[in-house]
């Protein structure tokens, strides 16, 4: 444990992977589920450090994520999780941006924090991706609902900054072989 004593991280742990569970059995409400679902990968990722994600506890939640992920209603569901962030990103300037930024980072937690896009994601999910960043750099200038960057925000999610780098105000400085970790690490 470290300065975040106190934390349930086996409960976390359950409730993201039962949340994956759900959204791979289910028939109904598909945005919703995977809205949850990620929401409660989120608060693990929050709640952990990054040599917990490597320890080998945090190695057995990615191998089983990766099986939920790829049965079931998943696939499809993170597909349409993909587009929706692209379709976000696409109206930012029509207060789509900030839902297009928080997928956007869900989906990088997930890649790089617990499971690499290639195991999950299908080619065109990946292509989307390329296309949202895109989307995201494009409408930034005008985009509505940019506002304030979460604390939480690693400084590697260029995204939540760009429209105050396309306005000239000053930002972080991204460097991708940094952490993931929150800035206030």
């Amino acid at each position: 444990m470290d300065a975040r004593a106190g934390r349930d991280i086996p409960g976390l742990a359950r409730r993201a992977l039962d949340a994956f569970a759900e959204s791979a059995s289910r028939r109904r409400d598909r945005d919703a589920l995977m809205d949850e679902a990620f929401a409660a990968l989120f608060e693990l990722y929050r709640a952990t450090s990054p040599a917990e994600r490597r320890s080998p506890a945090g190695r057995d939640f990615s191998a089983t994520l990766a099986e939920l992920l790829g049965g079931g209603n998943n696939p499809d569901r993170l597909s349409l999780y993909v587009i929706r962030g692209q379709t976000a990103a696409e109206n930012g300037h029509h207060e789509g941006y900030r839902p297009a930024c928080w997928r956007r980072s869900m989906l990088e937690l997930l890649g790089t924090e617990f499971v690499p896009w290639e195991r999950v994601l299908r080619p065109g999910d990946l292509e989307a991706i390329e296309r949202t960043d895109a989307a995201l750099t494009e409408v930034a200038a005008g985009a509505v609902g940019g506002g304030e960057v979460p604390d939480w925000v690693p400084e590697s999610h260029w995204w939540w900054w760009e429209p105050a780098r396309q306005r000239g105000e000053e930002v972080p400085e991204f460097d991708d072989s940094g952490t993931l970790d929150a800035v206030a690490d």
